[in-house]
């Protein structure tokens, strides 16, 4: 359980066509990047820049809607596949859309779909997005177009996670590159995807290029090309957007630098619910899960860190008035949907010592400021970003 969170999304910048080309299918967009990719390989790394990048090169068999369901199958956007249907409560099958191309001109198959599969759930891999998958039981492809999953058992977000965390790879490009190397592998820097855009230069340290592929299936982008600026300092990055060096950044901002692109008024902000939110997690097992943790196993004591903490105040002073205190580990674009009427615990310190104290955490008489339960203190460690 994790109670202590916090949700905050800002984004700010301006685009305009670079160059002389005139037409729908015109002009770059230059982002402005904190960091660099560590690959383009969608299963090897969960890093938010591989996978916003990765997200125009590869693409998923459906994407979540405008709505942002994610319970069963409704609002879900075809890509890859063009239909889908249920054989019974455990059994689900995706027709692909037999337009779809991969980059070098080959098709798509339904068995790219189980070699992506079998790679994201191997131990030799040990994708981060393995645990995610662990309630599909197989993918098979009785037909080129036809991939099906089997799941172990029924659960609300079963097409979610059929379709989500899996980008479909080009099973003629990797099934000779032992697992065990794909985090190193050659594809990882040079990608050969089914998405809108073309991977064209990666120079490590200064920038990454995509093109627009005009023979997409799907349509053809109308931004000709892309271009992440990299940079590992904040200010930078907003600096560049504020001198024109780069047209957009989305990150989570300070109230410091949301004032600094307010002042230019070549640029626009704008707010939105975001997908994105911050937390605290606590420790339930002991070291080697050898029963309860020592202090976070009460949910007494959970409940009185929540109550302990002034997150609306934190909230304020880290973001200004970007952030918002969530229900629980939830972001606000799904709290509308799903967490409408849930109250966000206040803060309340005089409920939170008595619950410490039903929980047998007490305070010492004289000057001990520190709570001890059993002869030990309360007293922990908080692992930070």
């Amino acid at each position: 359980m994790r109670l202590l969170s916090l949700l905050a999304a800002a984004s700010l910048g301006a685009c305009a066509p670079r160059g002389t080309c005139r037409g729908d299918y015109c002009g770059t967009v230059v982002f402005a990047a904190i960091g660099q990719p560590v690959t383009l390989l969608p299963p090897v790394s969960d890093q938010v820049l591989d996978r916003d990048i990765g997200d125009q090169i590869f693409l998923r068999l459906a994407e979540i809607g405008p709505d942002l369901n994610t319970v069963g199958d409704s609002g879900f956007v075809p890509e890859l596949a063009d239909r889908w249907t249920w054989t019974d409560s455990l059994t689900l099958a995706f027709h692909l859309d037999p337009r779809a191309r991969w980059q070098d001109g080959r098709p798509v198959t339904a068995r790219d779909v189980a070699f992506t599969f079998a790679a994201y759930t191997d131990t030799a891999l040990d994708s981060p997005f393995r645990d995610d998958l662990k309630r599909i039981a197989t993918v098979t492809a009785p037909d080129s177009a036809t991939a099906v999953f089997r799941f172990r058992s029924r659960y609300p977000e079963m097409f979610y996670d059929a379709v989500y965390d899996m980008r479909i790879l080009p099973r003629h490009l990797l099934d000779t590159v032992p697992l065990a190397r794909w985090r190193t592998a050659a594809f990882g820097r040079h990608p050969v995807g089914d998405g809108p855009y073309r991977f064209v230069r990666w120079t490590p340290g200064q920038s990454l290029e995509l093109a627009a592929d005009s023979a997409f299936f799907l349509g053809r982008p109308h931004i000709r090309s892309l271009v992440w600026r990299f940079t590992s300092d904040l200010s930078v990055a907003v600096t560049q957007v504020i001198g024109g060096e780069a047209d957009a950044i989305e990150v989570l901002v300070s109230p410091t630098n949301i004032a600094r692109a307010g002042a230019a008024s070549h640029l626009k902000l704008y707010p939105y619910p975001g997908s994105a939110y911050m937390m605290v997690g606590f420790n339930l097992r002991a070291q080697a899960g050898r029963g309860p943790h020592p202090i976070f196993g009460d949910v007494r004591v959970r409940r009185a860190m929540v109550l302990a903490t002034d997150r609306a105040q934190m909230a304020q002073s880290v973001f200004g008035g970007a952030a918002k205190v969530p229900p629980g580990p939830i972001p606000e674009s799904w709290s509308r949907l799903w967490f409408p009427d849930v109250n966000v615990p206040p803060y309340d310190p005089a409920a939170a010592a008595r619950l410490l104290d039903s929980a047998g955490w007490r305070l010492g008489g004289g000057r001990d400021s520190v709570r001890h339960k059993d002869g030990r203190a309360l007293a922990f460690t908080l692992d930070v970003p």
